[in-house]
């Protein structure tokens, strides 16, 4: 014989507590959703049917805080009371196959019990909007039991009316869930957009209790005022109340397809990608107010509130259905935040200039998605180069853009590169490279990683006679450095004050990168980056020699003996740190032991060597840069 699923309502209830809802201050939501749900019903039946609900908090003597809510919904007859408010998932709220109405807000039949989660026993009072039919009491208590029973005519049943109310006894520990400032928070928190009229009942000193009122008659973002100034004053004063900071401005958004209107609020600060998070009423009822997913990721400059018809909660009602309709909302809401952000950008003012300075970083992340934003941003966006702060179009109106994909590279090379009247983008910060790669691939774009060989050819040889006269020299300096896999050169080049510069190619870093990995690596994994290695017998870095620096003649002068050699260490690391990279515990200390041997030979000599020339500060970040660089 077949026998029914048994179901343990205190282990529901913990199930529901701790796992299906973010805490117990939901049940005064899924109290107010099935308040709504009961006028939505009344009203399909009968359009003038009054639509109120009423919540109040009282505390018995023995402590109990009772919360009453009342509504004039449809209402329930006795049959409805033991099939709907006893049966786990059974819900009025879904059609003949099993889904959910539209109209109406809840279809889980789960929501009376989120209600245990601080109560200990529950009563429903309802008299059902029929004809003919009297009053139900439903009372359920938090050990899975019920009782149902019906008033009979006379003077106490014809005292209710239609609708419902609700009573919540609480339980120990959690009478504080139930106090009237808390159900006044909640209530407006989770109620005051709904469009029925929900008050609640207030203390007042020395009289009698006051309903106050928390709904308001309109959405926020669809009342009408005098000028668009006085509205997005007021859209700046709601979303101070509401989200906790002034907006630098505002953005309507509508899908009507999707039934969705609202607001997208610019944050006054940057924040990180990808942490956007937004509130969303569900018709008219708030779902949550960190809930993912309804704006795309690169708009992590907004914070919205937005209400829909259409969209569908999860069961806890705390996050939206990633279903085709979230897909296509979402993509159409990216589209009007694209159209803004291009009408914006395009016209200066006091708005686009904050915008710019806060949110660039946005820009960048939604310039490598969007081919249009890629041109706007190419327009707007600040770039750090060696000619200062500027935009890419404003470069590539010179001819090619040449950049290096990380700011350790910019710094090695700014000084040099900016003496000569190079111009090189700092491509080092997040999205920059990216951004740039995509720009190169765009038609009428010149756009390069730079190269050792930029540099270079940029410097100015040395006279022929001179390059002879040091051929011996640099022999020797290229043996000094063999082991740093380095390549010297001498150039003539400003500022005279830096004695020397290190350069670096992409491959060489990576061919770098791979021998210092060879050398930590254990046997085997060291034998596979062996196997790796394509080229041993091209050096990955140059070490550029300054010809017209004082303390590099007297260097070259001296080809021989120890101080020739721990002099030319000395400024191949000094290049390194200039070059931003720190020094690995083996180049610290052959740094210590070249300046010892150096200083050891000035005192014996008696008299000191010549002080060498304090290295340029490398340049500052523009004004409203990220300053989180990319690794080498």
């Amino acid at each position: 014989m077949s026998e029914r699923f048994r179901v343990d309502l205190a282990g529901m209830v913990d199930l529901l507590s701790h796992h299906l809802y973010s805490g117990p201050h939901v049940y005064l939501r899924e109290l107010l959703q099935n308040a709504v749900d009961a006028l939505t019903a009344r009203l399909a039946q009968d359009p003038d049917a009054p639509t109120t609900i009423r919540l109040s908090s009282t505390t018995e003597a023995n402590g109990t805080t009772v919360l009453v809510v009342s509504d004039s919904g449809v209402g329930l007859t006795a049959d409805e009371a033991t099939e709907l408010l006893a049966t786990i998932g059974r819900s009025s709220k879904r059609d003949p196959h099993g889904l959910g109405v539209a109209h109406y807000l809840g279809q889980f039949g789960i929501g009376m019990l989120a209600a245990f989660m601080v109560a200990d026993r529950i009563e429903v009072t309802s008299r059902s909007a029929r004809p003919g039919t009297d009053p139900t009491i439903w009372v359920g208590h938090s050990d899975g039991t019920f009782d149902v029973s019906v008033l009979p005519p006379g003077p106490a049943a014809d005292a209710i009316p239609v609708g419902t109310t609700v009573r919540v006894w609480s339980r120990r520990g959690c009478e504080h869930w139930l106090e009237t400032s808390t159900v006044v928070a909640l209530a407006t928190d989770y109620g005051s957009l709904l469009p029925f009229d929900v008050a609640v009942s207030v203390p007042v000193e020395g009289a009698e209790p006051m309903w106050r009122r928390i709904t308001v008659p309109v959405l926020p973002w669809q009342v009408r005022y005098p000028t668009a100034e006085v509205r997005s004053r007021m859209l700046a004063a709601y979303c101070e109340r509401v989200l906790g900071f002034t907006p630098l401005g505002h953005i309507d958004l509508s899908v009507p397809l999707a039934g969705v209107s609202g607001v997208a609020f610019i944050l006054p600060q940057a924040v990180t990608p990808g942490s956007g998070r937004h509130r969303v009423y569900s018709k008219q009822m708030l779902v949550g107010a960190r809930v993912d997913g309804v704006l795309p990721d690169w708009a992590f400059f907004t914070r919205a509130i937005l209400n829909s018809d259409a969209l569908s909660p999860t069961a806890s009602r705390e996050q939206i259905h990633d279903d085709e309709i979230l897909l296509a909302t979402r993509e159409a809401l990216g589209t009007q935040l694209k159209e803004w952000a291009t009408a914006t950008l395009t016209t200066p003012s006091t708005l686009t200039r904050r915008f710019v300075e806060t949110h660039h970083l946005a820009l960048r992340s939604l310039a490598l998605t969007d081919e249009d934003m890629l041109d706007l941003a190419a327009q707007v966006l600040p770039f750090e180069t060696t000619d200062g702060v500027r935009t890419l179009h404003d470069i590539g109106q010179d001819g090619e853009i040449v950049f290096t994909s990380t700011t350790e590279a910019f710094r090695r090379i700014s000084a040099v590169a900016r003496a000569q009247g190079l111009v090189v983008v700092n491509a080092g910060y997040v999205y920059d490279a990216d951004l740039l790669a995509r720009l190169g691939r765009r038609p009428g774009w010149q756009v390069r990683e730079l190269s050792s060989t930029d540099i270079t050819q940029v410097l100015a040889l040395v006279a022929p006679a001179r390059e002879a006269h040091l051929a011996a020299a640099l022999s020797v300096a290229e043996a000094v450095l063999t082991d740093e896999d380095c390549h010297v050169l001498v150039r003539t080049f400003e500022p005279e004050s830096l004695p020397a510069v290190l350069l670096r190619d992409p491959d060489g870093e990576h061919r770098r990168a791979l021998a210092r990995e060879r050398e930590a690596a254990p046997g085997l994994w060291g034998g596979l980056l062996d196997a790796l290695e394509t080229d041993t017998t091209t050096r990955t870095r140059s070490l550029v020699l300054n010809d017209s620096s004082t303390l590099v003649q007297q260097l070259l002068a001296a080809p021989d003996g120890v101080v020739f050699a721990e002099g030319l260490r000395a400024l191949y690391l000094s290049a390194v740190m200039l070059a931003g990279e720190g020094l690995r515990p083996r180049e610290v200390a052959s740094l210590h032991d070249a300046l010892s041997v150096l200083l050891a030979h000035s005192l014996d000599r008696g008299h000191p060597m010549p002080d060498p020339p304090d290295p340029p500060d490398p340049p500052d970040p523009p004004d409203g840069h990220p300053t989180h660089p990319r690794g080498p």
